[in-house]
């Protein structure tokens, strides 16, 4: 079942169950934007790797603190 995302900016991320060109079952993200929709095929094996690097990347942003705005006389 493909699962669908759009945020806030109106972009959309799509993915689908597929096969590359070679024949090997991927799941299939499809980044779609104003101009440009680009396909990006991840082996069914490194799907996990995939989801830990998105985990961690969330981390990350959650811990980032934006700079503080000062203003000079």
């Amino acid at each position: 079942m493909p699962y669908a995302y759009t945020d806030p900016d109106g972009r959309h991320l799509d993915i689908h169950p597929d096969t590359n060109l070679d024949g090997q079952q991927v799941v299939t993200l499809w980044a779609r934007g104003v101009c440009a929709r680009v396909p990006v095929r991840i082996p069914l094996d490194r799907v996990e790797e995939l989801i830990a690097g998105l985990r961690d990347s969330a981390r990350q942003a959650a811990q980032l603190v934006p700079a503080a705005i000062t203003t000079e006389p």
